[in-house]
């Protein structure tokens, strides 16, 4: 049985083991080591696809390779993204089926533009810190097409709602558009513009000539120069050269009737164009008149205006000084009183010290802890009182409540009964889902170790990890030995089966001169192969003792080194347990200040 215990297979900590498949599709257990952060790293990326909706995720009895796989399978169906091949998932899929669509989803990534490379072999083989990002982008990626898709679907259904069916509001206001949009229509072909003239040939003139004979076709007269922006002389030379254009432009227009059945244009006479050339001159005159107005109209309308302004900002900063100036009375004669207050208190204080200097100084201790004492007395005494009022105002509604109840009727007192059972009992159900709930926490809280188990759970680690640790140590003791006696056996047996063939050679050898001869030649071949055969066992043994030199060398040093350790630690303890003395003192001498 001990035999058993030596040579059993022992297995580490951190190590454990893992389900492989081979060439032919069976399941190998394998060690696999255990790695903190890949552990870290795959709880993150099924939390990722629960949180994304993927709850199969969450099914303890699914393989880890599965809920991988289809979650990578789930997240590229959600982004709608066309693809050309066929990424069908289901449970329990064969080794070939596995590594094909492992080989599919591998292959959609990079068309899916994803920014992240993986591998088949790190899919097949969990190596989740290579897999966690990929899905991270692909949750990402799945998240945003789904929230994208259903904007998409609810403004559809907002349309197909709006085509069918409408609100009465709506329908209301379609009415009163229908209704506007026709005085609209007509208002607007009311005013629309009417042609009174027409050119007679057409003649190359500039930009601003076709401008003033389009406005004067259409009886727009064309504008002329403010008055207020023009000296005397400059004015009257544009005022004639205006004139001398209109009647230019006047003598190339003739008289249109668009309401006319035959539409043919008109010839301008003499009393037309007199009329349009005093129309434009009175036209000119009001605009000249009504521009100085305006002018003066508005400079007047600004000055009031700042002034009313200038006025308004005035009487706000009087107030504000008016202010000010009662806050900065009220300020000095507080200070005043503050300052009287602090000599008061000044002149106060260094009578205590005086008379604190003649008197004993056990007596004041004592004294000033009765005051102390007094004081926390007062601070109860207070906290008492408000407690009893609190009490007395909670019993006086009561009492109130209890009268309004025994005024009601014995009808109403039974309701009111009854509706306070009911609420005592819906409490109560409460109280018990709460109970539960806080048992359920306490099992959670009891569940988790506190520090004093951890260091317990350490500790007994600690030991285990010695025992196995000797039980190591022992176990390759006893593999040195088992090793060492075979090769004694083996040498032991190499001679005897030596000496048992030296022994049947050397009768045949003596018998004759040349066996004889040939029985010498093989002893020396023996006793040759014998010598090296010493020196080499020779070497191996000098190669381990010079291994054992340096190895001891090594154990020594480490030894000096702990020793060093334990000596900086308690020298550090010590200098810790002082600094805390100091500490303390400080602390002492700061309430006694």
């Amino acid at each position: 049985m001990a035999n058993k215990e030596i040579f059993s297979k022992h297995i580490k900590s951190n190590v454990k083991l893992a389900t492989r498949y081979d060439a032919e599709g069976r399941e190998v257990q394998v060690e696999r080591r255990e790695d903190t952060d890949a552990t870290a790293k795959e709880k993150e990326t099924f939390d990722l696809l629960i949180n994304a909706g993927y709850y199969r995720a969450c099914i303890k009895g699914l393989s880890a390779f599965d809920k991988v796989v289809g979650g990578m399978t789930w997240c590229i169906e959600c982004c709608d993204y066309d693809v050309d091949v066929d990424l069908l998932f289901h449970e329990n899929l064969t080794i070939g089926q596995k590594i094909s669509l492992v080989e599919k989803i591998v292959a959609v990534l990079p068309q899916m533009k994803c920014p992240f490379r993986i591998e088949p072999h790190q899919i097949q083989g969990l190596e989740f810190l290579c897999i966690h990002p990929v899905i991270q982008w692909l949750v990402k990626k799945s998240v945003e097409n789904r929230a994208e898709r259903n904007m998409r679907l609810k403004q559809f259904a907002i349309g197909q709602f709006h085509n069918n069916y409408q609100y009465k509001s709506d329908k209301q206001n379609l009415e009163k558009i229908r209704k506007a949009s026709v005085h609209i229509k007509r208002i607007q072909e009311m005013y629309n513009p009417v042609r009174q003239y027409q050119r007679k040939e057409a003649t190359d003139e500039d930009e601003r000539t076709k401008v003033q004979l389009t406005l004067l076709e259409y009886g727009n007269l064309p504008s002329v120069p403010r008055a207020d922006s023009l000296d005397d002389e400059g004015q009257a030379e544009n005022v004639t050269a205006s004139e001398l254009d209109i009647e230019k432009l006047l003598n190339n227009l003739v008289l249109t009737k668009e309401d006319s059945a035959t539409g043919s244009p008109q010839k301008l006479d003499n009393a037309t164009r007199y009329a349009l050339r005093k129309h434009y001159k009175e036209f000119k005159h009001e605009m000249e008149t009504d521009t100085k107005q305006l002018t003066e109209q508005n400079q007047i309308k600004s000055l009031e205006a700042t002034k009313l302004a200038l006025e308004q900002k005035l009487e706000r900063n009087q107030k504000d000084v008016k202010d000010v100036m009662e806050l900065l009375q009220q300020e000095c004669e507080l200070l005043e009183k503050e300052r009287a207050q602090k000599e008061q208190m000044e002149r106060e204080i260094e009578e205590y010290k005086r008379i604190e200097g003649t008197v004993d100084a056990g007596l004041l201790e004592k004294v000033q802890g009765l005051l102390r004492q007094h004081d926390e007395l007062k601070k109860e005494e207070s906290e008492f009182k408000e407690h009893c009022r609190k009490d007395l105002a909670a019993l006086q509604e009561q009492i109130e409540e209890l009268e309004a109840f025994n005024a009601q009727d014995p009808q109403e007192r039974e309701q009111a009964v009854a509706k306070e059972k009911e609420r005592i009992q819906l409490l109560k159900l409460q109280l018990a889902k709460r109970n539960r709930g806080i048992l359920a926490i306490q099992q959670q809280l009891d569940n988790t170790p506190d520090r004093t188990e951890l260091a317990q759970y350490q500790r007994r680690f600690h030991e285990l990890y010695n025992e196995m640790s000797a039980k190591h140590l022992e176990t390759k003791q006893y593999y040195t030995l088992f090793n060492t006696l075979n090769d004694q056996k083996r040498y032991m047996e190499k001679e005897l089966s030596l000496l048992n063939s030296i022994c049947e050679a050397y009768n045949e050898g003596m018998s004759t001169q040349h066996g004889r001869e040939e029985f010498i030649q093989q002893f020396e071949q023996i006793v040759q192969g014998v010598k090296q055969t010493e020196q080499k066992v020779k070497l191996k043994f000098m190669e381990e003792k010079k291994r054992r030199d340096a190895l001891n060398e090594e154990l020594q040093g480490l030894l000096e080194l702990q020793r060093q350790y334990a000596a900086a630690v308690k020298q550090l303890t010590i200098e810790c347990q002082r600094c805390e003395q100091l500490q303390q003192h400080l602390k002492s001498i700061h309430k006694k200040l």
